[in-house]
């Protein structure tokens, strides 16, 4: 099921809004510079860049920033943020199962849950593209939702109510044999229902992305439990962030 083909769409972009705070957006950029050491000098890859949020903060701090992203839509909005905001950003659409790049870049991150969204084998082939596409000794950073906190919290429904009148009820279901995510996602406005689509993601454990992150010949360095305070990860962190280094 290509779900993520159309989901990243204009009501995605309302729904998750609150992903736009200045404050933690610059914070998050914070952190990747800090956690990836990186340097003006190094080309940046953000992958699965969205609306460009930390691509378009960091081009202001000096970096050389390409996004790639396969919403065409949130694309178009990261391009022109970029422009109102007077930076340049390559941003381009890409398929993270194919990156058309080949030891190009000394730093690659995907922020906010981007990885999961394919069968097994795909996303092990993601890994694979992002050491093809990294310099030896490159940088990788991958931030996700820490997979014992969703099991042990796990909601079944969820409400979303947005600035301008949207309200949108998220449907959660969970395959523990497969360890995936499954949510249905009505959007209703005025009483009536506007939208209609289902995601599904993968979870994984620390272990097993670290595992399958050294078969693609990336060396897990750190682990983080969260972006705010650099603190390390454990079963009650936040979220799983985790630094590795091309071989």
């Amino acid at each position: 099921m290509d779900w993520w083909k159309d989901y990243f769409d204009e009501i995605y972009l309302k729904l998750y809004s609150f992903l736009e705070n200045p404050e933690a957006v610059k914070k998050q950029c914070d952190f990747i510079e800090k956690a990836m050491e990186l340097k003006k000098d190094m080309r940046i890859l953000d992958l699965a860049c969205g609306q460009g949020r930390h691509a378009i903060e960091l081009a202001k701090r000096g970096y050389d920033i390409t996004g790639l992203d396969y919403s065409e839509y949130l694309l178009s909005v990261a391009s022109e943020r970029a422009r109102k905001e007077g930076v340049e950003v390559n941003f381009i659409k890409g398929d993270m199962r194919e990156l058309p790049f080949e030891n190009e870049f000394d730093a690659i991150y995907m922020f906010f849950t981007s990885f999961g969204y394919f069968s097994d084998e795909e996303n092990f082939r993601v890994l694979k593209e992002v050491s093809k596409s990294l310099k030896k000794g490159g940088k990788f950073l991958i931030d996700l939702s820490n997979p014992i906190m969703v099991i042990k919290n796990f909601q079944y429904e969820s409400w979303i109510l947005t600035k301008d009148g949207l309200i949108c009820l998220e449907q959660n279901e969970f395959d523990p044999v497969k360890m995936r995510t499954r949510t249905l996602r009505l959007v209703f406005k005025e009483g009536k229902e506007i939208n209609r689509k289902e995601h599904i993601v993968r979870l994984y454990t620390p272990a097993e992305l670290s595992y399958l992150m050294e078969l693609a010949g990336l060396k897990t360095i750190k682990f983080y439990g969260d972006w705010r305070d650099f603190s390390e990860y454990n079963e009650n962190s936040r979220r799983l962030i985790i630094v590795a280094e091309k071989l």
